[in-house]
């Protein structure tokens, strides 16, 4: 999911930008897509906030090796960076380093949520 009001990658330095503002305090941004649904929907404004920690179950905000903003699900970690999946798409994501995760999207995440996240991610590790 798109979390960038153009479908284009965001230029040198917007990124960086963003994530040194979601460092002092929440950055908003507008979602677009469906993968999120009906957690997140296209078109909705989400806060997003920097933490120390991302758990499984986390709705993360990063930019994706496309230079695109995107909005995912945190499943788990990898040696290669962590583990995302929009909620409603089939394969999950490249991995993403830490330094391209912009922050959490600020909205209660409930257990449920994150039991699935993990067995998603234990899902993928047995399988392989």
């Amino acid at each position: 999911m798109q979390a960038h009001p153009t479908p284009e990658p965001l230029r040198a330095g917007v990124f960086e930008a963003l994530r040194d503002l979601a460092r002092e305090g929440p950055v908003e941004v507008d979602v677009r897509g469906s993968c999120m649904a009906p957690r997140i929907a296209d078109g909705q404004r989400v806060r997003v906030v920097a933490a120390r920690v991302y758990w499984p179950g986390d709705i993360l905000a990063f930019q994706s090796g496309d230079g695109r903003l995107r909005v995912h699900r945190l499943l788990g970690w990898a040696p290669g960076g962590l583990v995302t999946r929009g909620d409603h798409c089939p394969c999950h994501d490249g991995a993403v380093p830490a330094a391209r995760v912009l922050g959490r999207v600020e909205q209660r995440v409930g257990l449920a949520e994150r039991a699935r996240a993990v067995l998603d991610v234990l899902r993928l590790v047995l399988h392989r």
